[in-house]
């Protein structure tokens, strides 16, 4: 990934976060006023009947958050998941329109386009942040973000052969994809179990992959992955890597019972 630009190709900053985000992930303040402070201006203006403002404002706070989490470490995330749990239990408004159709807080709504935007950001100096972001949102059953979970594990596993894995995708390629196993590998391992699938072919096999027809999760996808994660495991050098990768190991045998 690029992280360089402006006079002198110094390191792009990233960008504070902003004081709502700030405020609500607070320790000081309850979960339940936190969660209704952070949607705020997005539940006026929806309770007001007002769906363009309410779509603007709930539109700009989920970019607040998502880009929290890209520049926040997965494992200080949990206030974050746990706001977004009392987010999606609030019941006022009972509805309100998102993008002309009715939405509820249980949907998370908009959050998923959100994220979307951002997936491909060069401003993730950490693209594991993301990527355990979306997947500890999956696990959560906040949003299901699994389709993710293909994109980077075929970009990164898929696409190339074995041995040169680690040198094309490097140690934050490979950090991202092991942040699938840590921190969704249970849901993942069930959804290869029942072979869930996806419309049309954004979840096709990698290009190193031949003679298979997926379109989804499968346990034949499940297991090359696993093959191929103990295979960068073997090669890898950076001792961060190997970390994240032993414990991607260790959640994969967890989530499989082997």
């Amino acid at each position: 990934m690029r992280g360089r630009g402006g006079r002198g190709g110094g390191v792009r900053s990233l960008p504070r976060p902003s004081p709502t985000i700030l405020r609500a992930m607070d320790d000081s303040m309850p979960m339940s006023s936190a969660a209704s402070f952070l949607v705020a201006p997005a539940g006026s203006a929806f309770a007001a009947g007002d769906s363009e403002a309410g779509e603007a404002a709930l539109w700009d706070i989920w970019n607040q958050v998502v880009e929290y989490a890209s520049q926040t470490p997965a494992h200080e995330l949990d206030r974050v998941i746990e706001i977004l749990k009392v987010v999606a239990d609030l019941e006022e408004p009972a509805t309100f329109e998102i993008w002309g159709k009715q939405a509820t807080w249980k949907q998370l709504p908009l959050l998923g386009p959100a994220i979307r935007e951002s997936w491909d950001d060069e401003r993730h100096a950490e693209p594991f942040n993301i990527n355990a972001f979306a997947a500890r949102l999956t696990a959560a059953n906040l949003v299901d973000l699994s389709m993710y979970a293909i994109w980077t594990l075929r970009s990164v596993l898929e696409d190339s052969i074995p041995s040169q894995i680690y040198s094309k995708s490097g140690e934050k390629g490979c950090k991202a994809a092991a942040a699938w196993f840590i921190y969704a590998g249970k849901v993942l391992y069930a959804f290869c179990k029942e072979g869930r699938k996806f419309g049309g072919r954004g979840t096709e096999q990698g290009s190193d992959v031949v003679g298979e027809d997926w379109n989804g999760f499968n346990e034949a996808r499940w297991r090359l992955w696993v093959e191929r994660i103990e295979e960068v495991q073997r090669t890898v050098v950076d001792e961060n890597t190997k970390k994240v990768l032993q414990k991607a190991m260790e959640e994969i045998q967890g989530a499989s019972g082997d």
